[in-house]
């Protein structure tokens, strides 16, 4: 059975926009929800919440005051021209909602950056991979663009982010990743048919990511930190080690460079 059920969903504009979804919570009471807030230029999206509470308890911030609330975080350092999202919640139906409405918001460029599950050898916690196309093994990209090879990144941004974490003089990979919906469903054939094609890691949001900002017309790149290894014969998770933490930072700083605040 097809993914979407109705296949020719392409050529028909969406009835639900999340720019009415806005203007409805302004209406509703959420005072700045929409036009009433300035938005920001750029937003670094982060899934782990220790990086969002690090952020936020280490730079001058200021929230949301209206729908994002304490989920979007105008950082001063940049007169609020770029901000953090966090607490919205993982995977690529989550990362997208918010992402369309950021988009409605106004902003228009981002950096999706959060943690991967190595597929190779050689990858160990907070090592760094930057991603430049993502296999599309979830659900939500098929929504906005037909079925195809990998879902791309802004390719300016992807370079700019590559810059600033080299200039940081930290090493980093570079290379594809296998974006799947369901993280204890993974397989080991699977993990060897991804990595011969070229995956280095495994993650949530991705290859979602890049297709709705494809089709919304927006700039996002996206970067890894590692956080497990299903290289090995058995599954090695590190989710919480120093060294994972320590890698969101660094991707954190080169973020900031690549959006023009560094």
């Amino acid at each position: 059975m097809p993914v979407p059920l109705y296949p020719d969903k392409y050529r028909e504009p969406s009835l639900v926009d999340p720019g009415r979804f806005l203007d409805y919570m302004d209406e509703t009471g959420f005072k700045g929800a929409g036009g009433t807030a300035a938005p920001p230029e750029a937003v670094i999206l982060s899934y782990q919440p220790a990086l969002f509470a690090y952020v936020t308890r280490n730079h001058p911030v200021r929230f949301h005051p209206g729908l994002f609330r304490k989920k979007l975080a105008y950082l001063e350092e940049t007169d609020g021209r770029v901000a953090i999202m966090g607490g919205f919640g993982f995977g690529a139906p989550a990362a997208v909602a918010s992402f369309e409405e950021l988009i409605a918001f106004g902003a228009r460029a981002f950096v999706s950056m959060g943690t991967a599950g190595a597929l190779v050898p050689g990858l160990r916690p907070g090592d760094l991979v930057l991603c430049d196309g993502a296999f599309r093994d979830e659900g939500t990209s098929y929504h906005y663009a037909p079925a195809g090879g990998p879902a791309l990144p802004d390719e300016a941004l992807t370079e700019a982010l590559a810059d600033a974490i080299g200039a940081a003089g930290v090493a980093f990979r570079r290379g594809r990743s296998w974006t799947t919906d369901a993280p204890y469903r993974e397989t080991r054939a699977e993990i060897d048919a991804f990595a011969a094609d070229g995956a280095l890691v495994v993650e949530m949001e991705a290859s979602a990511l890049f297709t709705v900002a494809r089709y919304r017309g927006v700039a996002l790149a996206s970067a890894f930190t590692i956080s497990d290894s299903l290289a090995e014969p058995e599954w090695e998770p590190d989710f919480l080690s120093k060294p994972t933490n320590a890698g969101l930072e660094t991707l954190y700083r080169a973020a900031l460079t690549a959006l023009g605040a560094g």
